[in-house]
């Protein structure tokens, strides 16, 4: 199963846009977005872009009228969830969360859910750092930020479960 991963889009529909049509041309079998979308219409351009590819997201701490957010992704069918969790995909058990605080203290928190859960992955983001990295056949990845406030490049990842082969991809603002 390829999934693709996105985190911190902050309406910025430009680059939103572009990384979804990107996960679309890699044919991706579901979206993961790890929080931080803010608005429902930044929900509604990813149905627009997206089509069929279903979507499991997590709540950010930016995310405004979460209501309406949730609203939309049940009307597509798709999983929002207000708390960390975690997920079954491609027979992998993946810990999806945004973030809380500092980088080092989301950093910490997500090191130390891989290492204390029997999960295969930790998804996060928050931080607006690309991380990848594999401990003991254990991936941890951060995709960095969809929006480009704080590098100027939009980012996402790619998930292959059956091997959990990643890669991150990066986009010119």
């Amino acid at each position: 199963m390829i999934i693709g991963v996105v985190s911190d889009s902050h309406d910025n529909i430009h680059l939103l846009r572009k990384a979804l049509k990107s996960l679309v041309d890699h044919k991706v079998e579901m979206v993961i977005h790890l929080g931080d979308i803010i608005s429902p219409f930044s929900v509604k351009l990813m149905k627009e872009v997206l089509g069929g590819v279903p979507v499991v997201a997590v709540k950010g701490n930016n995310d405004g009228d979460v209501y309406q957010i949730a609203q939309l992704f049940s009307k597509y069918n798709w999983q929002f969830y207000s708390e960390p969790t975690i997920v079954n995909l491609g027979n992998r058990r993946i810990l999806l969360l945004h973030g809380y605080g500092s980088v080092e203290n989301t950093r910490s928190l997500a090191w130390a859910l891989l290492q204390a859960l029997d999960i295969d992955a930790v998804l996060y983001g928050h931080t607006h750092q690309i991380e990848v990295e594999k401990r003991n056949e254990k991936l941890i990845l951060n995709p960095g930020e969809v929006c480009g406030y704080l590098t100027g490049k939009g980012s996402y990842a790619l998930i292959e479960t059956k091997s959990m082969k990643t890669e991150v991809h990066v986009l010119d603002a």
